[in-house]
């Protein structure tokens, strides 16, 4: 399943100020990773870094010296969610290839570890690739071979090669392993699809969690959750319900299950949108698989909240405001600590950067879901007067994304606030031009001002230019019965906001007649007074009507008014 960024509210318009002496002319926006929201950039950033991480496709764990090949495919499963590195993805499976006997196989030779079969057939999936005949051997009939076939434990995943009689001999398969396998073996269409997964919703506990151990004991009858002694584990039920979610063909009482897990998963989930590991305590692993899990059960604005928390979390040395640790820029450091500790050295010691590559690969896919943010613009002064103060504004950053703005040697790190971020600066002495630039985890962004020299003669102040107001959407928006619905304008400058709002659909959609074609979906003028927002309300047009059933339409929002730059905002629209 791919993710993507989920929008709360954007404000993209962008407004300029100046305090000066001389006229000042808006110049037009410069922007930075075109196209970008805040919730790619995040993603962007820690793709890159971890597939910087990998050597030939394969992570080496430099604290222990072996290749860690669970965790590599860690990354490629959260590459795979977060699309767009599909050669990423099948570099780390076709290196895994020859060497899958080392990560499934234990000792004795005999020996092999269940849970990393399913792991490494479902990345293969992820991949694209055929686990029939994956290294020479089909592994969904190897995977299958270690499902059981025998009462009370039919269904259950188990490692091959345990002796009983060994009291240290023990099964290592756990909650996530029989989750892996259920969801490799329902991707394969096996027959031992529908037992596996019953085993594992037996291990969901009535208040909705997964419990993290299965029952030790194979002989016991009852091999199910004990409400008496198994508590809530977040881990466990976070990758229980990716694994169902994620997995198209899983059947309606497993996504059942899922969704009841998720909710579960909601309200575990700490007042700043962190979660808990118990005794391990507050960390990005445990927030990274909650937001996710979240994401892809429909809870929007809990993983928005999870996603928050991880940003805090990810690094962000952005020169020249700050570039202590900008060579590992995107990583998600495993606790808020372990990010000081990082900047106070210099740089990640191996243990951090270990757990940080774990950390990032787990929280790589709800980072899609930080604060809105849409693509980031910088806009300055045309024209100056040498040493006046001048005020550039960023557009586009999504609440609490890290920026740095910076003229020639002076910066000035900022953090987005959802709406447009003004920065002032003293222009130095001389009639030169002066290049402002904004930059952000993914790229940056120039505005020129020229400067002249001061004179003594008077210059008439001008009229403030005219300003559309910053539009403000939900992620989805809802039209009501009447076909109408509200959109939220605010007129935050000096002057009255006001323009005409025109929104179509963002693609060619299918028409009534069966031809393709973009579509105005509503339109009105509006008119707000300054330092107030206003509701406006959209009638739908009657082609829109037409096309627009259950599901969602994606439409872009359009604000213009003469003497300004049109702003637009993307956003869904569907009927309650």
């Amino acid at each position: 399943m791919k993710l993507t960024p989920g929008l709360a509210s954007a404000t993209v318009a962008v407004t300029l100020t100046a305090t000066l002496t001389a006229t000042l002319v808006n110049a037009a926006p410069a922007t930075a990773a075109a196209g970008q929201s805040a919730g790619e950039r995040a993603v962007s950033a820690g793709a890159t870094w971890l597939q910087d991480q990998l050597t030939g496709g394969v992570l080496h764990n430099e604290e222990y010296d072996f290749d860690d090949l669970g965790l590599s495919a860690d990354i490629a499963f959260a590459l795979d969610v977060v699309g767009g590195h599909e050669a990423a993805v099948t570099q780390v499976v076709d290196a895994i290839e020859p060497d899958v006997e080392k990560w499934v196989a234990g000792f004795p030779s005999s020996r092999v570890y269940a849970g990393s079969v399913a792991k490494m057939v479902a990345v293969v999936q992820a991949a694209d690739r055929n686990p029939e005949s994956y290294n020479g051997t089909d592994q969904v009939d190897r995977l299958e071979g270690l499902v059981s076939s025998e009462a009370p434990v039919t269904g259950r995943l188990q490692d091959a090669g345990v002796d009983p009689a060994d009291p240290f001999d023990a099964d290592f398969v756990n909650v996530i392993s029989q989750s892996f396998a259920v969801r490799a073996l329902t991707h394969a269409g096996s027959p031992r699809a529908g037992d596996a997964t019953a085993f594992l919703l037996e291990q969901q506990c009535n208040a909705g969690f997964f419990r993290a151990a299965l029952t030790v004991d194979k002989t016991a009858t009852d091999q199910g959750c004990d409400p008496q002694t198994d508590t809530g584990e977040v881990d466990t039920t976070a990758l229980a319900v990716i694994n169902i979610l994620g997995t198209p063909e899983a059947s309606t009482t497993a996504r059942g299950a899922a969704h009841l897990a998720a909710s579960w998963l909601r309200s575990q989930q700490a007042a700043d949108g962190s979660f808990s590991a118990g005794a391990l305590g507050i960390n990005s692993n445990t927030t990274g698989l909650a937001g996710w899990a979240l994401a892809v059960a429909g809870h929007d604005g809990a993983a928005t909240k999870a996603a928050a928390w991880l940003r805090g979390v990810q690094v962000a040395d952005l020169a020249p405001c700050a570039s202590v640790l900008s060579a590992d820029n995107g990583a998600v450091a495993y606790k808020p600590a372990d990010l000081t500790t990082a900047r106070t050295a210099g740089s990640f010691s191996v243990p951090l950067r270990e757990l940080a590559r774990r950390a990032t690969a787990q929280a790589l896919p709800a980072l899609a879901h930080v604060p809105a943010g849409s693509e980031v613009s910088l806009s300055a002064p045309a024209t100056a007067v040498e040493k006046s103060t001048v005020t550039v504004s960023v557009a586009g950053l999504g609440a609490g994304e890290p920026a740095c703005v910076s003229l020639g040697g002076r910066a000035t790190p900022v953090t987005g606030t959802g709406s447009v971020v003004p920065v002032t600066f003293t222009l130095p002495a001389g009639a030169l031009a002066h290049t402002f630039r904004v930059t952000t985890l993914t790229g940056s962004a120039t505005a020129t001002t020229a400067t002249t020299a001061a004179t003594a003669t008077p210059v008439a102040p001008v009229a403030p230019s005219p300003v559309v107001g910053d539009l403000a959407v939900a992620k989805v928006e809802k039209v009501g019965r009447n076909d109408r619905f509200k959109v939220a304008v605010a007129c935050d400058g000096v002057v009255a906001c006001a323009g005409k709002l025109k929104v179509r659909t963002a693609g060619k959609v299918e028409r009534a007649d069966g031809t393709l074609a973009r579509l105005v979906v509503a339109k009105s003028a509006y008119s707000v007074e300054p330092g107030r927002t206003a509701r406006v309300t959209l009638r739908l047009t009657k082609p829109a009507r037409a096309v627009l059933g259950k599901k969602r339409m994606r439409v872009v929002a359009t604000q213009t008014v003469r003497g300004a730059e049109p702003v637009t905002t993307k956003f869904w629209l569907r009927r309650k």
